[in-house]
């Protein structure tokens, strides 16, 4: 299966929705992480949990949580929008979240996390998944961490092997995932640079007792690598099609959403980051869609790129 990874301010659920309409092949779509402030969940969170939001077959909402009355309350409310399963994140690199003790700053300290499990599970009805990094500051955290998390009955373990503070950057840590495929007892993702066929074929013949993917910026920069990973052919004119369409329901959809228009043309051109990896001239693609001052020469922008 191919999991699409949570990503802070790109997999929004317009992001979703537009991509399980033209592309599909994903088996589960992460809601990106919902936390609490003074005990409460910003308002923020609640147009991306709504189920009118939610229609593909599997979503999974992530939590960022620093203790145990965060993870039941925001569990209690998930539960209320209809959710039967949450993933809790042990992997934001952040320092304005690892601070807070939340996402990888949990990694450090093993006997937290188990209190934190153990009130978890004896206070909610909810499944449990987890999404880890290596560790906040040194790959061998992981080493401490499989025990605590083989203790409890997760639905699957997600593992990026990197540390916090390498963020996306530098080389996958191959001796954290070996680690953690070799004695976690539950099922386990790899997620982590994965961007092309080649990458995937590579990281299966590595791990041949992983069978689920979980992808990220790899789809973000070419939303056919799902379908090329399971083997669906497009034609140059099919994928140029799918790509129109794709941009268009996103641009259409922000544009309804959005309070006034500088607002979506922000969003647009946070989505071009990605999108723009789409095209042989990509950079010239991104540096003039960031000159654009409004929707109308964003537009004409995008017609003459997406015109190939």
């Amino acid at each position: 299966m191919i999991y699409f990874a949570p990503i802070q301010g790109f997999t929004d659920f317009i992001y979703r929705e537009a991509y399980a309409k033209i592309f599909g092949d994903v088996e589960a779509y992460f809601i990106p992480y919902i936390s609490v402030k003074n005990n409460k969940i910003l308002n923020k969170y609640f147009k991306e949990i709504i189920s009118e939001h939610n229609k593909q077959k599997r979503v999974i909402p992530q939590v960022l949580v620093k203790d145990s009355e965060e993870i039941l309350y925001l569990s209690e409310v998930l539960s209320d929008y209809g959710y039967t399963e949450i993933n809790m994140n042990l992997g934001c690199p952040y320092p304005m979240v690892t601070n807070r003790g939340k996402g990888a700053g949990l990694l450090p300290y093993p006997e937290k996390l188990e209190r934190l499990l153990d009130d978890y599970f004896n206070g909610s009805n909810l499944k449990l998944s987890v999404k880890l990094r290596a560790g906040l500051n040194l790959p061998e955290e992981i080493e401490k961490i499989v025990p605590v998390l083989n203790r409890f009955p997760l639905t699957e373990i997600i593992v990026h092997p990197r540390i916090a503070k390498q963020l996306y950057k530098g080389e996958i840590i191959e001796s954290a995932y070996r680690f953690a495929y070799e004695n976690l007892e539950h099922r386990i993702i790899f997620n982590g640079d994965i961007f092309s066929v080649a990458d995937f074929v590579k990281r299966k013949e590595q791990y041949p007792k992983t069978t689920d993917w979980m992808l990220g910026r790899g789809v973000l920069m070419n939303p056919f690598l799902p379908s090329e990973i399971k083997g669906t052919q497009y034609t140059e004119q099919e994928k140029k099609d799918k790509l129109r369409q794709f941009h268009q329901y996103i641009l259409t959809r922000y544009s309804e959403i959005m309070d006034n228009e500088g607002n979506a043309l922000n969003k647009m051109k946070q989505f071009w980051v990605y999108f723009s990896n789409n095209f042989s001239t990509h950079k010239k693609a991104i540096k003039k869609i960031k000159k654009t001052k409004s929707l109308g020469e964003f537009r004409s922008v995008v017609q003459e790129i997406l015109h190939f």
